[in-house]
C-alpha cells in the first residue's frame, strides 16, 4: 500500500525505504521528531559524507527491513547530519555512521530524555553477521512501541460511546419481542363465493381440534376462563421467555469477556506494582552505593589536600574507557573480547532478550560491571595479588580494582536448585571441552544483576582460574527457573 498512497504517523513520512535528506530538507526530520502526534519511533542514520551514500542508504534498508509501516527511516548526508544536531543538541544528536531510534515525545531540552533514544553503533552495523539479529532488534523495538501507545482520545471516547450502546442493545432485547403474531382468531372473514359440504366439515374439525387444545391448556396451565386473548398472551410470554434465553447467553459470553479482561488488567497491575517495588529498591540501592562513593571521593580528596596534593585532587579525572559502559546487550557480547580473561560461552540471544525490557541500557551497564569484577578477580590471580575465591575477593577487593556488592552474588545455588533435576539441568552451561572434556558444566556461582520482577537477570560463571587462568561466562539472561519463578 505505502507504494502507492501517502502514509504519515504525524509529520513523519511512512515509505517502503529510507528517505535521503540533503542539507536544508533536514527541517522535515526535525519536524517528525519533536511532533507530539506522533506515535510510532523514527529510525536516523548519521554521515559525514565518509560513507558512500548508496551502500549506506541500502545497509539502512536492510536493518530496518522488517519495520515498515510500523516506523519511518532517514538517512542524512553530512550537511543535514551537522544541521540536525545543531537544533537538537548533543544528547539528542546523532553521529557519523551510526543508526540512532527515537521514540515518541522527545523533548530536546532534556539531557535525560536522550538516554531513551537508543543508539546502534557503527561496528554493529557494519558486521554483516550482526544484520539478521538487528534487524529483528529493530522490528520488536517498533512494535513494542506501537503496542504501548494509548489510543487517541477521540478514538478512546468512540470507543467507549460504542461499547455502552452495544451493552444497551443487549440489554434492551430482554425486553423487545414483537408482538406481530399469527392469532388463534382470524383477522377477518376469508370470503368465499360457494361453501362447498367439504369446506363445513373442515372447519368443524379444526373447531373441534381447537376446543381439545383450549381444553389441555385449561389443565395445564390452570385457567378456566381461556380465551383466545389469554393464549396470545402466553405465546407472547413464551416468546419472551425463548428471547432472554438468548440474551442470558450473550450478556453471560459478555461478563465472561469483561472479567477476563479485568483479570488481565488486574494481572498487568500487580505485574507493573512488583516491578515499581524492584526499581525503588534498586534506586535506594544505588542512591546509598553513589552516596558512599560521594563520600569515598570526598575524604580522598581532603586528605590529598592536606598532604598538598590538592591539584590532583580535584584535576585527576577517570578516562573515558574507564567510565564509558555498554548501552545494549548486544554492544556489551561486542565489548566482551576486550577482557582478556573472561570468556562468554552462553547463548547471545538469551543476553539480547533482555533489551526489550532494558530501554535505557541500565541491565547492561551492571552487568558489565560485574564483568570487570571478575576481569579485575583472574588479573589479581594471575598475578599473585590474590589467592581466595570470587565472595572473597568482594568483601575484601584489593585497591585499584572494581567492586560488586556481596548480597548481589551467591556462591552456589539453593539446595532446592541443586536436588531438582529440571532446575539444576538448567544450570549445566557451555564451557570448553579443553576445560571441562563433556563440554558443559554446571555453574551455581552467579551475579545476582538486578531486581526485577520474574525477569530479574542472572549471570552465571565458572571460575577456572586455577587451570586455564579464566573465568567461563556461561549465561547471561532473565532468572533460570526456581521453585518461586515457576
Amino acid at each position: 500500500m505505502l507504494e502507492i498512497i501517502d502514509a504519515w504517523d504525524g509529520a513523519a513520512r511512512l515509505t517502503t525505504r529510507p528517505i535521503v535528506i540533503r542539507g536544508d530538507e533536514v527541517d522535515e526530520v526535525h519536524r517528525a521528531l519533536i511532533d507530539t502526534e506522533r506515535r510510532g519511533v523514527v529510525f536516523v542514520a548519521g554521515n559525514d559524507d565518509s560513507l558512500p551514500s548508496v551502500p549506506w542508504t541500502n545497509r539502512i534498508a536492510n536493518l530496518t527491513r522488517f519495520t515498515i509501516g510500523m516506523a519511518s527511516c532517514y538517512v542524512l548526508d553530512g550537511e543535514a547530519t551537522r544541521l540536525l544536531n545543531d537544533r537538537l543538541g548533543q544528547a539528542h544528536a546523532i553521529l557519523p555512521g551510526r543508526l540512532r531510534t527515537y521514540r515518541s515525545q522527545i523533548q530536546p531540552d532534556s539531557v535525560v530524555d536522550g538516554l531513551r533514544h537508543r543508539v546502534l553503533s557503527a561496528e554493529r552495523i557494519a558486521d554483516d553477521n550482526e544484520q539478521p539479529r538487528l534487524a529483528r532488534v529493530l522490528a520488536s523495538n517498533a512494535q513494542l512501541q506501537a503496542l504501548e501507545q494509548p489510543l487517541p482520545a477521540s478514538v478512546a471516547r468512540v470507543h467507549r460511546m460504542l461499547e455502552r450502546i452495544a451493552d444497551d442493545m443487549l440489554v434492551h432485547r430482554l425486553g423487545d419481542v414483537s408482538s406481530k403474531r399469527p392469532s388463534l382468531v382470524p383477522s377477518q372473514p376469508q370470503a368465499a363465493a360457494v361453501e362447498t359440504r367439504e369446506n363445513d366439515r373442515r372447519q368443524d374439525d379444526a373447531s373441534a381440534q381447537q376446543g381439545m387444545l383450549l381444553d389441555y391448556l385449561k389443565i395445564k396451565v390452570g385457567v378456566d376462563d381461556l380465551t383466545v386473548d389469554r393464549i396470545d398472551e402466553i405465546v407472547r410470554l413464551i416468546e419472551v421467555g425463548r428471547s432472554s434465553q438468548g440474551v442470558q447467553k450473550d450478556i453471560a459470553s459478555r461478563f465472561a469477556q469483561l472479567q477476563a479482561e479485568l483479570d488481565e488488567t488486574q494481572k498487568a497491575y500487580h505485574g507493573v506494582k512488583w516491578q515499581l517495588d524492584d526499581e525503588q529498591i534498586e534506586n535506594r540501592d544505588a542512591v546509598e552505593r553513589l552516596t558512599r562513593s560521594a563520600e569515598t571521593e570526598r575524604t580522598l580528596r581532603h586528605r590529598l589536600a592536606s598532604m598538598g596534593q590538592a591539584e590532583v585532587a580535584w584535576t585527576a579525572q577517570p578516562s573515558e574507557a574507564d567510565v564509558s559502559r555498554p548501552d545494549s546487550f548486544g554492544e556489551l557480547l561486542r565489548w566482551l573480547p576486550r577482557l582478556q580473561h573472561v570468556v562468554f560461552t552462553g547463548d547471545p540471544d538469551c543476553a539480547e532478550e533482555l533489551d526489550s525490557n532494558d530501554p535505557l541500557g541500565a541491565w547492561a551497564s551492571k552487568t558489565w560491571d560485574a564483568l570487570l569484577v571478575l576481569q579485575d578477580y583472574a588479573a589479581a590471580k594471575a598475578d599473585g595479588r590474590w589467592a581466595r575465591d570470587v565472595h572473597g575477593f568482594l568483601e575484601n577487593t584489593p585497591d585499584g580494582c572494581h567492586e560488586w556488592p556481596t548480597r548481589r552474588h551467591a556462591r552456589d545455588e539453593s539446595e532446592e536448585v541443586r536436588t531438582n533435576p529440571a532446575f539444576w539441568r538448567k544450570r549445566v552451561l557451555p564451557v570448553p571441552v579443553s576445560v571441562v572434556a563433556a563440554g558443559r558444566f554446571f555453574m551455581g556461582a552467579h551475579f545476582k544483576i538486578v531486581q526485577f520482577a520474574m525477569i530479574s537477570p542472572r549471570m552465571h560463571y565458572y571460575d577456572d582460574t586455577a587451570q586455564s587462568g579464566r573465568i567461563y561466562v556461561g549465561y547471561i539472561g532473565r532468572h533460570l527457573p526456581t521453585g518461586q519463578t515457576n
